[in-house]
């Protein structure tokens, strides 16, 4: 399992370094993730893609953009546009959340 997270943290990293338009957009780094994760992808059905998924061989969506989540955290020149942005209403969605959470 180590293994995996490591080789998975390796991918997310050289592609936020060589493809800086991933950067601010996770589902074109996942779709990036399952393209290389696929055997032949250009001859996949989406049956058999499904089958992969749900078998494990390619990496789960969130596994991805948590391993995102954790470059850019550590790398800074890896994060994007919009990092800053994000994380600066960071205090504003927790107030949100706390709000909603207690009208449930």
């Amino acid at each position: 399992m180590k293994k995996k997270i490591i080789n998975l943290l390796d991918q997310v990293t050289t592609l936020l370094t060589k493809k800086s338009h991933l950067r601010d957009n996770d589902r074109r780094l996942i779709c990036n993730i399952w393209w290389k994760a696929a055997p032949h992808p250009e001859l996949l059905m989406f049956e058999d893609f499904i089958k992969l998924y749900i078998d494990g061989k390619i990496p789960e969506s969130d596994s991805i953009t948590r391993c995102r989540r954790k470059v850019q955290e550590e790398k800074k020149e890896l994060r994007g546009e919009s990092w800053d942005k994000r994380h600066g209403l960071e205090k504003i969605v927790q107030a949100e959340i706390k709000e909603i959470g207690s009208t449930i």
